[in-house]
């Protein structure tokens, strides 16, 4: 499969990994015999964190085994991401995750069960208008996330350079190919909009980042979120903010928090949370912000944190 109807590809025999562990969880057949939790919640990021398109199904097997174990030792793990909230779903019935989770870059807090939302910022109707005459202008492949109005997005691509396969896994899936966002602004005008993302390559090109910041001014938050993507939010959205969203909804004090990413847009996720850890392949301003660097996710560093600091601890894991 592709990206499945919302885009993650999950193969039967990871299917029939996450009913096994699901049942552990659910049986607790995983023993924990310390009542001394080091943290109250686990949040992780998922491109280049935990989901990598080597793996079969986006995750390895360790991450899928170490989440499971995590949370049958009583510790909950979430997801803060880019991704949206339809994409993060899937992910997270693949994971068994069941705490609500952060999306959209911040933008959408919710229940990945139910779906039920908890918190949505849109970007303010002068800014959306404003960015897509930009795209038009500028011709720089985009897509616009407009809210379908159940915290899930509506997803607009202008043109394409690659097959649509290329753009499912970095976009997200459906997606519907609008050439001018002009023709939205009935849409924009209504305050739909999400976030949008635009193609920059860093190897190829100039960092788009400043410059859309400079363009855009302090009324929109614009981040790298790869090396491939430059991302468009309302002013203070970020996974930062959505963390403490979440954080107040749980009432979880953020010093009980472990969070793991691994790029620019985990930075203030990373300095919300009480213990932060960046990915070994992390850019050196990430790892600088971070309590201590993980090996990268081809060597599976996302378990291997949680196996120092959450199970090593209570005395069930390395």
């Amino acid at each position: 499969m592709g990206l499945g109807d919302r885009g993650l590809g999950i193969g039967m025999s990871w299917s029939c990994i996450v009913v096994d562990l699901r049942s552990a969880i659910k049986n607790r057949e995983f023993v924990v015999t310390t009542s001394q939790k080091p943290f109250d919640l686990v949040v992780l990021d998922l491109d280049g964190t935990i989901l990598d398109k080597r793996f079969e199904g986006g995750f390895s097997p360790a991450v899928i085994e170490t989440i499971a174990v995590v949370q049958a030792a009583g510790i909950p793990v979430t997801i803060a991401t880019g991704r949206v909230l339809d994409y993060v779903r899937t992910a997270a019935e693949l994971l068994a995750i069941t705490h609500p989770v952060v999306t959209t870059q911040g933008a959408v807090v919710a229940h990945p069960i139910s779906g039920e939302v908890i918190f949505q910022a849109l970007l303010p109707e002068e800014m959306a208008l404003q960015a897509a005459q930009w795209v038009d202008d500028s011709g720089r492949i985009t897509a616009f996330y407009l809210s379908n109005g159940a915290g899930g997005a509506h997803i607009f691509q202008n043109r394409e350079e690659h097959e649509p396969d290329h753009y499912d896994h970095w976009l997200g899936s459906p997606r519907q190919l609008q050439p001018l966002f002009t023709e939205l602004l009935d849409d924009l005008r209504k305050g739909t909009a999400f976030k949008f993302i635009v193609y920059n390559a860093l190897n190829d090109e100039p960092d788009l980042t400043p410059i859309l910041q400079q363009e855009f001014g302090p009324a929109l938050q614009i981040t790298r979120t790869h090396e491939l993507l430059v991302e468009g939010t309302a002013a203070g959205v970020d996974k930062g903010q959505g963390l403490r969203h979440l954080l107040a909804h749980l009432g979880i004090d953020p010093s009980r928090v472990m969070a793991i990413g691994d790029n620019d847009n985990d930075i203030p996720m990373l300095e919300v949370a009480g213990f932060s850890v960046a990915m070994g392949q992390a850019p050196e301003k990430v790892k600088a912000v971070a309590d201590w660097i993980a090996p990268p996710i081809e060597e599976d560093g996302a378990a291997v944190a949680l196996r120092k600091f959450v199970l090593g601890k209570m005395g069930t894991g390395d």
